[in-house]
Order: C-alpha cells, then structure tokens, then sequence
C-alpha cells in the first residue's frame, strides 16, 4: 500500500513538473525567448527524450506484472449460467426422471477456491516482481542521468565554440587594423607593397578561420539541439555562462573516493544489485512448485425447469372409505385420518431459483509427482539467470570503476595541459607584442609579424580548448557523484 502511495504522489509530482514545463516553454514560444538555460536545455531533454519514455514503458511494463503478482493472493470467483431448450424424450433435472416433452432448463452457480499452500510460491513471487519493478525504477533515473550529462557536455561545446568564434573575430579585427595602416605607409611611400600583400593574406586567412569556428559552433548547436530532442532553429542561442579560469590544484577527491561515492548513488548499480536480489526469490519461487498445493474451495448453484409444476396444499380433508346401511339407515364411512389436497401450479423461475438452491465447500489436494522434469528444469534455469545477474552487477561495477579512472587521468591530463597552454599563451603574447612593435618600426618584415599572429592565435585556441576540456572532465566526476549539472 506504501508503494502504490508513493507512486501515485511521484506520478502526481511529475505531471505537476510536466505542467510547469509546458508553460513555461509555451511561454518562451510567446515572448520568442530563444535563448536557452542549462536547466531549461535539460529539462526539455528529459521531457523529450525517446530514451526515457522508453525506460518509463518498461517500467509500467514491470509494474504491471507486480500488480499482477499482488492480486494473486485474491481468490479465484467465477460465475457460470447455462439456458438450455429440450426437445423430446430427456431427464429433467429438478426430478431426475424421464420425461417426453419440450422444455426450457437453465443451470447457475457460482464458484470460488484460494491457495491456501504451495511452499511459498505466490509470496517470493511477488517480492521478486517488486524488486524488477525497483530495478526499471533506477533504469529511468539512469536514463535521466545520461541525458543530463550528454545535454551538459554539448552545452559546454556550445559555449567553448562561442569562445572561439570570439577569439577568430578578435584576431580577424586586428588583421583588419593592421591592413588598413599598412595601406596608407605603403601608399605614403613608407613601406613596400610586398608588406601589404602579405598582409591581405593573412586577413583572408583570418576570415576562414573565422567562418570555420562559425560552422563549428553551428554545429555544436545542432549536436545540442538533437541531444535536446529539439527541431533545429536557426535562431537558437545559449545562456552565456562565464566559467572561470580552471584551478591548478588536483581534484578534492580521489579516483578511488569518487568510485566509492558513485557505488552508493549510482542508479545502474542499484539497478543491477536489485536485479541479483531478485534472483533469489525467483528460485524461491520455482522450488515452490515442487510442493503439493492446497485449495479452499466453496460454491452456490441452483437449476431451473420450465417442466416442473409445483403442487400448492389447498386443504385438508377425512377421505371416505365406503357407505354402508345400518338398520335401513346408510351411512357414510371416513377415515379416522385426515388427508392433504393439493393442486397443480405453474413453478415459476424466481421460486426455482431459491428452492433449488445448494451450497458446497471443500479442500482439493494436488501432489506433482512426474511432470517431464519441468518443475526442476524452471529452478535450473533460475539459478543459471541469478548468475547471469551477478555477471551483470561485477561488469557494472568494473566499467564504472574503469570509467572513473579514465575520467579521473583525463582531468589530471587536461589540468596540466591547460598549464602548458596558458604559459604558452603568456609567452606567444609577448613575442607577438615585441614583433608588431618591431613590425611598426619598419624593424621586421610582415613574415616575422605573420607568424608571431598566428602562433599566439593557435596558443589561444588551444587554451579555450583545453580549458572547457578541463571542464568536461570535471562534469563527468561530479556526474558520477550525483552532485548538480551546473556550473556555477
């Protein structure tokens, strides 16, 4: 009863969530507010998303068949009526003789029989169908879990991609400054064409790079809007979210915490170790049919005949024995016995009914004995499925400990890269400085003043790069924390 009361309240929670939702995206439909939240992103996803409707499907599946294994503690009643004509010479029923006419006969009953024993059977039934409905429970909140996480990470490739377009357009404005001075110099006389030349190049360079970090962040958009379940809009845009520079410090726990953390809150471990306890009932189950069974059983029937007459007492009467004369005087000689009369009515269906009306109860007893091995062959097969469980809960926990280990490398790995990048970047800016000086003193060639544009804007990209690469790893270890998506 517990369990179909917190249903019911998590069934009510998540329609009232639902409703919400709904509004709200009406709402931002209204206002065309096409600027998306992380939450918002991820609650549309989880809203949308096939995988989780699926997931829900098998549970009400599940959920069914628990249901199922609950009522089977009810009694077995079923109700029987049968309305018959007869032609010709038969038994009727109500008299159990012969009879040579054409009636209308009708038989009704009820019946009902409970198990009252067959070694457990309907009870570790139902625990195990109550643990696989807990099981697919957990599967829809590791369903919602994957969503959260793939929605999060294509959020972040959407704003590291943001970034990038806006370093492309920083260095594709300097390149544009430095091409128009360059013009009036060498028009002034002051430098030479080559210098110019070199320098247009470097723009329509800059420009390409520019309309590639563009078609990325196009992309990273869409990747978004189909992780979302989204139609594609060309006017779809992103919270900005200003991440601050990763710390250098290590992550405050280690692989080894955060596997501990992850057991207990995991919901594909829960899942999977539900699933082995399950396992046990069920063998408990199949051994319960190699035990008698033993039923209660009880019934009403009753029987009609449009035959049957009924004879109603009318009276009571002496019968006369014989006449006789007494001294010239006859009389009349009666019994000393008084006699019943009766007479012949129509036996109408209603009276039938409730005279012929019988009751019974009973106990049946069945043994099994030889059934083809079936019974044993059932218990075989359960216990070869508990350990097929078991495999599955070892290889969860094994790719959730390897997935943790790898996540944890790549962060120390992104943690350094990130330090290698930034000093990288430290330097590239000051050689880039100390060459466009030199540059606009007519002390370096626009080779020297290319290259040193270029190397700061790779250093640049790949510091954004390894930065949201940080970040990503971060996300996956919270993720495997249960902490919050966000990223504040």
């Amino acid at each position: 009863m517990k369990t179909l009361k917190k249903a019911a309240l998590t069934g009510l929670l998540a329609l009232s969530i639902s409703s919400i939702q709904a509004q709200s995206q009406a709402q931002k439909q209204v206002n065309n507010d096409d600027i998306w939240s992380l939450r918002e992103a991820v609650d549309y996803a989880m809203q949308n998303s096939i995988t989780i409707k699926k997931s829900e499907l098998q549970a009400r599946t599940s959920e069914v068949t628990y249901f199922q294994s609950k009522m089977a503690f009810l009694p077995t009643i079923t109700g029987n009526g049968s309305l018959q004509w007869n032609f010709g010479r038969y038994v009727d029923p109500t008299t159990n003789q012969f009879v040579n006419q054409t009636t209308q006969t009708g038989n009704y009953g009820i019946s009902g029989n409970v198990l009252l024993f067959q070694g457990g059977q309907q009870i570790h039934a139902y625990k195990q169908n109550q643990r696989l409905y807990q099981a697919t429970q957990e599967d829809i909140e590791q369903s919602k879990y994957n969503v959260s996480l793939n929605v999060a990470l294509y959020y972040l490739q959407v704003l590291q991609n943001q970034e990038l377009v806006a370093a492309a357009t920083s260095q594709l404005e300097v390149s544009r400054l430095q091409v128009e001075r360059t013009d009036k110099l060498v028009k002034a006389g002051s430098l030479p064409q080559t210098n110019l030349f070199d320098l247009q190049a470097q723009l329509a360079n800059d420009q390409l790079s520019l309309t590639t970090a563009e078609n990325n962040l196009r992309l990273a958009k869409l990747n978004l809007m189909q992780a979302m379940n989204l139609p594609a809009q060309d006017n779809f845009e992103v919270e900005k979210i200003e991440l601050p520079d990763p710390t250098i410090n290590p992550y405050p726990q280690t692989a080894a915490n955060i596997y501990d953390e992850a057991l207990r809150t995991q919901p594909s471990i829960k899942a999977a170790d539900i699933r082995v306890e399950s396992s046990k009932y069920s063998i408990m189950s199949a051994r319960g049919y190699l035990f008698p069974r033993l039923y209660l059983s009880a019934g009403l029937n009753t029987y009609y005949s449009s035959g049957q007459s009924k004879y109603v007492k009318t009276g009571e009467v002496y019968p006369t024995i014989g006449n006789v004369t007494v001294d010239g005087v006859p009389y009349t000689v009666t019994s000393i016995q008084k006699s019943t009369t009766y007479t012949q009515e129509k036996y109408s269906f209603g009276s039938q009914i409730s005279d012929n009306l019988g009751q019974y109860v009973g106990f049946s007893l069945s043994i099994p004995i030889i059934n083809g091995w079936q019974y044993r062959n059932n218990i075989s097969k359960t216990i070869v499925q508990r350990k097929s469980y078991e495999l599955d809960a070892q290889s969860t926990r094994v790719t959730l400990r390897q997935n943790i280990e790898q996540a944890y490398n790549d962060l120390r790995a992104a943690s350094s890269q990130y330090q290698a990048n930034r000093d990288q970047v430290a330097a590239q800016d000051l050689s880039f400085k100390s060459n466009e000086a030199r540059f606009s003193a007519g002390l370096a060639n626009s080779l020297d003043y290319n290259t040193s544009k270029n190397n700061l804007a790779r250093a640049q990209a790949n510091l954004i790069n390894s930065k949201y690469t940080y970040y990503f790893r971060v996300k996956i270890l919270d993720f495997y924390q249960n902490k919050p998506l966000t990223f504040e």
